[in-house]
């Protein structure tokens, strides 16, 4: 036997392995979409993240799961096609789902009475429902509101109606500044409004705070006598509350450090132990009814205790890299994306790696269910030059029509695949021919006890499994290398 014949037969081999492999893919697509593998291999991913592969708190991950799938951030996702066709295509896919789990005894994923989820969550998606879920945008609003409500009180609104009653005293003046001190206490309680209702952030508070301050200041100077005793000791004692404010931009970062809530902070809200509860707890306490709901909706939303970890850790790193001047729930989600992502990466694989197994199983129920046996196809393509010369032909021709990338021309690959397999006579199958051709090569196997016919079956079903793609470019080489070898000739 040549060298060309060999190519020849090796060209064989892979174009027969390259059509069963498309055969298997279209199986496994097929069976992949009745049965939902992609949608629910993202669920228990997300649950495994959730729980952090701890199994005792397995439970309380699906269940937190399942809250996540109901938040208009991902339940949105799952869009089902319309029309009638469609429609019925759809719950087709939805009974054989049931029968499958009924038969199997798998958890429907989905959650009671679901049937279906989305098979990709963008990673913003997943963060905000999450951030919704605990509440962390609204625990941060409340606390911040709280805090600056306090600190314009107890470091400004309070010092300043101290050191002017002291002032009146002195004078005898009870209506000394009266109006500029209204104007201050409206100035700030509007400044203090802006903040609740978003239209500033934390610093611009800060910020006009300390300005309204300095115009009160300077309404003083401008009303006060020059050169009084009694006006100087006043306009000391201001300006010693507004050093205590935000003299530098170091006292402005601590300032800004206690009013705005850690991230951390939020976080320990779901430790009743923990001083932030007891925060929130208080301002319930005095009415609040912002404070008292979000404590309602945080008992009825717990998170699991490996997630708390996972997610402190993130907001470690949100407190080590930011600035005085950020945002820390907004970063925070920023970390939870880059979080979601690297699970999914991981689960990327896992999938992978599931779906070679279950192309392996594929490939060989596919190679029995048509007697595709290596071995005899081998023998067929070396004995018989009319089938050979048959399927180099159509090879040649396949890679000469489809020079670009394989998953672009898939179309075009799949109907010249067809029309080889209406037109070439393949060894595969169960009629009589083909079978009494393996049991007559079963009697000169050297190999005891292990049939033929059997190990052929195995090699193709491996073969299948490396997929189409896999076997495309294989073709592509022989063909290059055989029609160089032509050439040379």
């Amino acid at each position: 036997m040549n060298f060309p014949i060999v190519l020849d037969i090796a060209l064989g081999l892979v174009f027969i392995f390259f059509v069963l492999s498309l055969l298997a893919s279209e199986a496994q697509e097929i069976i992949g979409t009745l049965l939902q593998w992609r949608a629910e291999h993202l669920k228990q991913s997300i649950e495994v993240l959730l729980a952090g592969n701890d199994r005792d708190k397995e439970a309380a991950a699906q269940e937190l799961a399942d809250a996540l799938y109901e938040s208009p951030w991902i339940r949105g996702l799952n869009q089902e096609a319309k029309g009638s066709i469609a429609y019925s295509f759809r719950r087709i896919s939805h009974l054989v789902g049931r029968i499958y789990r009924a038969i199997t005894g798998q958890r429907n994923v989905f959650g009671a009475g679901k049937t279906s989820g989305p098979s990709y969550i963008p990673a913003e998606a997943f963060a905000n429902s999450l951030l919704e879920r605990m509440q962390l945008g609204s625990l941060w609003q409340v606390l911040a509101n709280d805090r600056i409500y306090g600190f314009a009180r107890d470091r400004v609104l309070t010092p300043v109606s101290n050191i002017l009653s002291d002032l009146k005293a002195s004078t005898g003046n009870e209506f000394l500044l009266n109006a500029e001190l209204q104007q201050l206490e409206q100035g700030i309680h509007q400044i203090i409004d802006d903040f609740q209702a978003g239209i500033v952030t934390l610093p611009e508070s800060l910020d006009r705070v300390v300005n309204r301050l300095d115009e009160f200041g300077l309404m003083a100077q401008d009303i006060l006598p020059d050169n009084h005793p009694l006006t100087e000791t006043f306009l000391r004692r201001l300006a010693y509350i507004k050093r205590g404010l935000a003299s530098n931009p170091t006292e402005r970062a601590a300032m800004l450090s206690k009013l705005r809530p850690s991230v951390a902070q939020l976080l320990d809200i779901f430790d009743s132990g923990s001083p932030a509860y007891g925060e929130l707890s208080r301002l319930a306490q005095r009415g609040n009814p912002e404070a008292q709901a979000l404590i309602d909706r945080l008992a009825k939303a717990p998170i699991t205790p490996a997630l708390r970890n996972s997610l402190a850790a993130i907001a470690r790193k949100v407190e080590v890299t930011a600035d005085a001047t950020r945002d820390d729930v907004k970063l925070f989600g920023l970390e939870l994306e880059k979080w979601f992502d690297r699970g999914m990466e991981r689960a990327t694989g896992v999938y992978k790696r599931n779906a070679k197994a279950v192309a392996l199983l594929i490939g060989i129920a596919t190679a029995v269910s048509i007697n595709a046996d290596s071995f005899h196809i081998a023998t067929r393509l070396a004995v018989d030059p009319i089938l050979r010369n048959s399927i180099t032909q159509t090879a040649d021709q396949l890679v000469a029509d489809s020079p670009g990338d394989f998953n672009q021309e898939l179309g075009q690959v799949q109907e010249a695949v067809n029309q080889a397999l209406d037109e070439i006579p393949f060894p595969l199958g169960y009629n009589d021919v083909v079978v009494q051709q393996q049991l007559d090569a079963e009697k000169s196997w050297p190999i005891p006890f292990v049939p033929r016919r059997l190990l052929g079956w195995l090699i193709s079903g491996f073969a299948i499994s490396m997929g189409s793609t896999f076997w495309f470019n294989v073709l592509k080489k022989i063909v290059n290398v055989r029609n160089s070898g032509d050439q040379g000739e």
